[in-house]
């Protein structure tokens, strides 16, 4: 709870080994952002590929208030995150960043809410993935904008870059408003590598799995720069290594 005009960010991370019996997890946070607060909340898995993590996440901004979510999904052999920010006051904002990067069998399901309650409230998710092998990943992101939450503005997308036939990845982005003066708007995408890219930086000297690797670097770099933290960045780009 970050009372009137507090600021603070939070990082934390889950990490084991892998174990031969299934292990489950399911932590919840809550954060509340008071008048003309910020707040902004990391949270980094790399769970084990024996581990089916639940994760719960819920955010309330006040007036003028900001509450941020940086999101890395990057383990366990199941994954559910639901994460939900209400704009109650007046001015407040929300900013989401997330990454997944799945491998192996792993499956990701994710939702996401960005629930406008007041007016002139403003909304930004970005959310990017890679699959490689049979990973899947669901991603859904829902815009809701009730009707006194006039002069909004908001924006949600979602994007996949399948690193092999065998992966699969579904995006269902979605708007509920309920308001008659608002922007509003999102997008998804869904794609394999393309081969020509692959090629191009062959030319250039680079191997096939180089030139992949640059491939994914490069995909991951528009919410990369966004993250604030160094040592955030620095252990991500590590797990993104360590899965190529």
């Amino acid at each position: 709870v970050a009372e009137e005009s507090a600021a603070c960010t939070i990082v934390e991370e889950y990490i084991s080994a892998d174990a031969a019996s299934p292990m489950l997890t399911a932590p919840v946070t809550e954060v509340i952002a008071g008048e003309n607060a910020q707040v902004k909340f990391i949270h980094i898995q790399s769970w084990g590929a024996s581990v089916q993590t639940f994760v719960t996440q819920r955010g309330e901004a006040a007036a003028n208030a900001l509450v941020g979510w940086t999101l890395g999904h990057i383990g366990a052999k199941l994954m559910r995150s639901t994460s939900e920010t209400r704009l109650a006051g007046e001015g407040a904002s929300t900013q989401f960043l997330g990454v997944q990067f799945g491998s192996d069998s792993q499956h990701h399901d994710i939702y996401t809410l960005l629930n406008h309650i007041a007016p002139l409230t403003d909304g930004d998710l970005l959310f990017r993935g890679v699959l490689q092998d049979t990973a899947r990943s669901v991603f859904e992101g829902l815009i809701k904008i009730h009707p006194g939450a006039q002069d909004s503005n908001s924006y949600l997308h979602d994007n996949t870059l399948l690193l092999s036939d065998a992966c699969r990845a579904d995006s269902i982005p979605s708007l509920e408003i309920e308001a008659n003066q608002v922007r509003a708007s999102h997008g998804a995408t869904v794609s394999h590598v393309d081969e020509d890219w692959i090629f191009y930086l062959q030319t250039r000297g680079l191997s096939r799995s180089e030139a992949i690797r640059t491939i994914v670097d490069a995909f991951f770099e528009p919410i990369m720069q966004r993250i604030t933290l160094e040592g955030v960045k620095q252990r991500l780009w590590r797990a993104f290594d360590q899965k190529m």
